[in-house]
């Protein structure tokens, strides 16, 4: 059962890359003109939703996400172009946990406020998936409850 703080949901789908989830109706789709995804913003319970896929050229997430690097966080810090970046947590999803590495983290680059990201990779049917989370550690244990409902709901077909 969802525990969003509204009564109706909405499914957001790619048939193409061959999954669903249901989201909040609340989180709607905005405009992103980098054409790299789709993005879904939540102004009450302020967080920002990007989905992103792409084909993959890896076999598995383990050979491009590896929670045992010991570099990760530095890796990500150059990634992100951002030295103020930290690692919270690297783990398996409890959701699809052979394909989908999470890693939490905060950054000091984004605006508006949002300083922490979950994202979700997931490598399934030779994509890989990734479902981005942003929202302002001030809001951590709603926000982080907000992220699991939704992708409990995730099926991959």
């Amino acid at each position: 059962m969802l525990c969003f703080h509204t009564a109706t949901a909405k499914k957001i789908q790619n048939k193409q890359k061959k999954y669903a989830l249901i989201v909040p109706d609340v989180l709607v789709d905005v405009s992103d003109t980098s054409g790299e995804g789709d993005m879904y913003y939540d102004k009450s319970a302020g967080i920002i939703l990007m989905i992103s896929d792409r084909k993959s050229n890896f076999k598995s997430v383990n050979e491009y996400m590896d929670c045992s690097n010991k570099q990760l966080e530095d890796n990500l810090k150059s990634m992100y172009s951002d030295p103020t970046l930290k690692l919270i947590s690297c783990s398996r999803s409890l959701y699809y946990p052979k394909e989908t590495v999470v890693l939490h983290f905060s950054v000091g680059v984004l605006s508006n406020g949002f300083t922490t990201c979950v994202v979700y990779f997931i490598h399934h049917k030779g994509n890989d998936l990734q479902f981005s989370f942003t929202y302002n550690k001030e809001n951590a244990k709603p926000s982080l409850l907000y992220i699991d409902d939704i992708m409990k709901t995730l099926e991959l077909k």
